[in-house]
């Protein structure tokens, strides 16, 4: 900022300030004469000795010239922590996994209330479970395959992504990509968890998170429940609208999955940044 432009702090005025602050991050939330606000730092305008950090001025709130600007700052005091492992029963946690895209995943499946727990079945692109999974029963096509309606290459973060109209927040469903860095750059075994089969993935950091088994609904059966999960993206495929991405594993491993987006009643596990 220095020598660019002179930058607007949040603290009020106050010649004398300094003399009677804290030590520690000092803001001066004391409403000044005519609101005024302290400018730090020189500008294109200034002699290069003003063009400091500690070079203090102040104007009125409210006044703008060329030579007066900002740099926004972050609060991250409320931040979620990212933790290694779920570490208790308030759900849902951050987990950490090292991957290189900074992605946080979730403890448990959408709808869950433990990490083990199978949670909801979602069609793709809706957010609320039904009883019967099927072409005439989804809510984005008019009854057929033909009349399958894009919603887009991709709905993470939108309406029509149960993660975030769920949990809101920074949550949402993964992409494919995402879901990729999870398979390539984690281990993967098959294991149970308090009776329940699933995988649990670990990354470099020895962090971890536990994908039920949870099977999916197709019509109004729950199959493969126990030997297989299915977990949606939110990646739709280019090419044909009506199918979406997604990863599946059993006791033999993981695979990527083109899924049919209607009539499967599948998972979510959701994401942060």
């Amino acid at each position: 900022m220095s020598g660019n432009v002179m930058e607007w702090c949040q603290d009020f005025y106050d010649a004398n300030y300094y003399g009677h602050s804290p030590e520690d991050n000092p803001c001066n939330d004391v409403t000044a004469t005519l609101y005024s606000h302290v400018l730090r730092g020189g500008s294109w305008h200034w002699d290069d000795k003003y063009c400091r950090v500690s070079s203090r001025n102040n104007n009125a709130q409210g006044v703008k010239a060329e030579q007066f600007g900002l740099r926004l700052a972050m609060d991250v005091s409320d931040t979620p922590q990212a933790y290694l492992t779920c570490p208790d029963d308030h759900h849902p946690h951050m987990i950490d996994l090292g991957l290189p895209s900074g992605t946080k995943w979730a403890c448990c499946n959408v709808g869950a209330d433990t990490p083990e727990a199978y949670g909801g079945y979602y069609a793709w692109g809706e957010t609320d479970e039904k009883d019967y999974y099927g072409w005439n029963t989804y809510i984005h096509c008019d009854g057929s395959e033909e009349t399958c309606h894009d919603l887009g290459s991709d709905i993470a973060g939108t309406q029509y992504d149960v993660a975030h109209v769920k949990w809101g927040g920074s949550w949402m469903m993964p992409s494919f990509d995402q879901q990729t860095e999870l398979r390539k750059n984690c281990s993967s075994e098959w294991t149970t968890v308090n009776g329940v089969n699933g995988m649990i993935f670990t990354g470099s950091n020895g962090g971890s998170i536990f994908l039920p088994a949870a099977g999916r609904r197709i019509d109004s059966d729950l199959r493969n429940a126990g030997s297989y999960g299915y977990y949606w993206s939110s990646t739709q495929n280019p090419s044909y609208v009506d199918r979406a991405y997604g990863v599946d594993f059993n006791s033999d491993g993981t695979s990527a999955s083109l899924y049919y987006r209607p009539y499967r009643g599948q998972s979510v596990r959701p994401v942060s940044r």
